[in-house]
């Protein structure tokens, strides 16, 4: 009878210690899952925020800023409004990281963006086409209104240097403006924008050009034709 008492005693502890055990392990288990699916939704997070803004300027990123171009043409047009595409150079930039570096480069283009934060509406949006060069989207705005939206940026850039970069940096912008015709693609209407950046740039730089939507002018340079 003892033995018997013994062996059920040693059974049932023996089976409380397979039981606790196998607890422990699936909790452990079921933590590292959560952890683990945790971390992954961390990392989709934070690559989807890199896919859509540069990291640098926090400027959108070339692909989003083309795709978010596709989107506004289309409400534009069911809409009935109108909507202004510009680009964006600033001058001299080479020269900026040559004598002051790299680092001096980049702070330009972050204040450049700044700048335009702080100048432009919640509904318009900037991105980073590629190295100094940005797209600016400003919808519901016909290129008169346009016009005057990024000439006052380029001169506002101007007027409020940047206090991280050299006084003798020299910050300056030259930019062009369109705005949508009803035959628009945005390739075409990139170009366009392109050709005007273009003609502000062959004017002496840091000044503003529009072309109209029915403009004749001969075809916008080779590297418009790349978007």
């Amino acid at each position: 009878d003892r033995l018997l008492v013994f062996l059920t005693l040693a059974g049932t502890a023996a089976l409380a210690w397979v039981i606790t055990v196998s607890y422990v392990r699936e909790r452990r288990h079921h933590r590292a899952t959560r952890d683990l699916a945790e971390q992954l939704q961390s990392a989709n997070t934070l690559l989807s925020a890199e896919a859509r803004h540069d990291s640098l300027t926090g400027a959108l990123s070339r692909r989003y800023f083309l795709d978010l171009l596709r989107d506004e043409i289309g409400r534009a047009r069911a809409s009935g409004e109108p909507l202004c595409m510009a680009i964006a150079d600033l001058d001299h930039f080479k020269q900026i990281n040559d004598c002051f570096g790299h680092a001096a480069g980049d702070r330009a283009l972050e204040h450049f963006v700044d700048t335009c934060r702080a100048e432009l509406r919640a509904s318009d949006a900037i991105g980073r086409l590629g190295g100094e060069e940005f797209g600016i989207l400003l919808p519901a705005t016909a290129l008169e209104a346009g016009r005057e939206v990024v000439e006052r940026l380029r001169t506002r850039l101007k007027a409020r240097p940047s206090t991280k970069l050299p006084a003798s940096a020299g910050l300056s912008v030259s930019i062009g403006i369109t705005e949508l015709s009803a035959e628009d693609l945005p390739e075409r209407l990139m170009s366009r924008a392109d050709l005007a950046l273009y003609a502000a740039k062959s004017g002496g730089r840091d000044r503003t050009e529009a072309l109209p939507p029915d403009d004749t002018a001969p075809p916008a340079r080779t590297a418009a034709t790349t978007w």
